[in-house]
């Protein structure tokens, strides 16, 4: 199973919603999340949503024009950077996953 590497404040999230029989770029509206401009809980909250999403996420989730939530992460680790692409199922998705992606929020 994956696991979610070490996000600090360096890390970028970005989401966006995929897929569908008539994918359309305005639909996806991709939001970005800069850690550097959370704070500690907001970080936490955001690394526990991933967390969460790491099980649900499959490389075949837009598959059948299904839409799918794709979380992209840019992070650093070790004097190197690193990236991990995850892609969780729309029926699937966590409802806070649903309302970072929607609102840029969680609470």
């Amino acid at each position: 199973m994956k696991q979610l590497p070490p996000l600090g404040k360096e890390a970028t999230v970005r989401l966006s919603r995929q897929g569908g029989f008539a994918a359309m770029q305005a639909l996806s509206r991709p939001r970005e999340i800069d850690f550097a401009s959370c704070d500690e809980r907001q970080r936490g909250q955001i690394c526990s949503v991933l967390e969460g999403c790491l099980p649900l996420a499959s490389a075949d989730a837009g598959q059948g024009d299904r839409r799918y939530y794709q979380i992209e992460l840019h992070y650093r680790e070790n004097e190197h950077d690193g990236e991990m692409l995850l892609q969780v199922p729309e029926e699937q998705a966590p409802g806070e996953l649903v309302r970072l992606w929607d609102k840029g929020e969680l609470l």
